[in-house]
C-alpha cells in the first residue's frame, strides 16, 4: 500500500465473532489494516467473508470484542457523527416523501437545512421526485435518495454497502457513475462492498480483495494510469475495457477473486 497517515482509517488486532462456543463464527481475528483517508476504496470478496461486518463495526451497529480502529488519529466510538452508512436497502419511511426521507434525523437550523436539502437534492437529480413516496419509485431512484439522506450530513465517511446491487446492469452503470462523481465531489472517505469487479475497477482509487473468514486482505490493487489522465470512471467502462492495461488490471483482481473462493 502507498504511504499511509496517522488519519487513515486503521484497524489494530481487531477481534469479532458472531454466537458462543458451539455455534461460533469467527468473522475477524486479530485483523490489522489500513484504509487510505480521502480516497476510494471497494472491498471485493466470498460471502459470508465479513465485508458487511466490516462497515457495520465500522459504522457501530455492532461492537468489535478486542483490539482498536481509529479514524483521523481519534478512537471510532469519537468519530461516529462522522460516518454514514448506505445499504442495499434503501432503508426509507414509506409514509414520508423523498424530501422529508431526506431531511429525516437531519438537526440543522431551519433555514440552513432547506438550502442545504435543495443543493443536495438538485445535485443527485431528484428536483421532480420530492414529493413521490418510496414506492412510487425505481430502484434507482430510491438509491439516490438514500445516498442524498447519507451526504446531507456531510460524512467524513461513508460506507456503502452493495448500493446498487438491486439495479440492472444498464441501470447500476449509468446511476453507480452518475452517484459516485457527486460522492467524490464531496471529498469524503469512500469504502464500498460490492461483488461486481468492473464495478470496482471503474470507480475505485484502491479495490482490496479479501479471503474467506476470519477476514483478511489478500491482495490491494491500484489502478493504472490512463493515458490521456482522464480517471477511468470518465472514460466509462466499455472504452477503458479496449485499453490493455485496464483490462489486464480487472483480470489480475478477478483472477485473485478465483482463489480466495477456492480458499488460497
Amino acid at each position: 500500500m502507498d504511504t499511509c497517515s496517522i488519519n487513515d482509517l486503521i484497524f489494530e488486532k481487531v477481534c469479532f465473532s458472531y454466537g458462543e462456543k458451539l455455534n461460533k463464527k469467527e468473522i475477524f481475528n486479530n485483523f490489522s489494516y489500513k484504509i487510505r483517508k480521502g480516497k476510494f476504496t471497494s472491498i471485493i470478496g466470498p460471502s459470508g467473508s465479513g465485508k458487511t461486518s466490516l462497515l457495520k463495526l465500522i459504522s457501530g451497529i455492532i461492537t468489535f470484542k478486542k483490539g482498536k480502529i481509529t479514524f483521523e488519529n481519534e478512537t471510532l466510538q469519537k468519530k461516529l457523527k462522522d460516518v454514514s452508512l448506505v445499504q442495499q436497502s434503501s432503508s426509507l419511511m414509506p409514509w414520508l416523501n423523498v424530501y422529508q426521507n431526506i431531511e429525516l434525523g437531519n438537526t440543522t437550523k431551519k433555514n440552513e437545512k432547506s438550502k442545504k436539502i435543495d443543493k443536495i437534492i438538485t445535485d443527485v437529480g431528484l428536483q421532480e421526485y420530492t414529493k413521490f413516496f418510496p414506492h412510487q419509485l425505481s430502484g434507482g431512484l430510491l438509491q439516490r435518495v438514500a445516498i442524498a439522506r447519507a451526504l446531507l450530513f456531510k460524512p467524513k465517511l461513508l460506507l456503502l454497502d452493495e448500493p446498487f446491487a438491486a439495479l440492472d446492469n444498464l441501470s447500476r452503470e449509468n446511476i453507480s457513475t452518475e452517484l459516485i462523481s457527486i460522492i467524490k465531489e464531496e471529498a469524503v472517505t469512500v469504502i464500498m462492498v460490492t461483488h461486481s469487479i468492473e464495478e470496482a475497477a471503474l470507480l475505485s482509487d484502491e479495490v482490496l480483495v479479501t479471503g474467506l473468514a476470519p477476514i483478511n486482505v489478500i491482495r490491494n490493487f491500484i489502478p493504472p494510469k490512463s493515458k490521456n489522465s482522464a480517471t477511468w470512471q470518465k472514460i466509462g467502462l466499455r472504452k477503458s475495457l479496449e485499453n490493455k492495461s485496464f483490462y489486464n488490471y480487472i483480470k489480475s483482481i478477478r483472477d485473485t477473486s478465483y482463489q480466495a473462493l477456492k480458499g488460497n
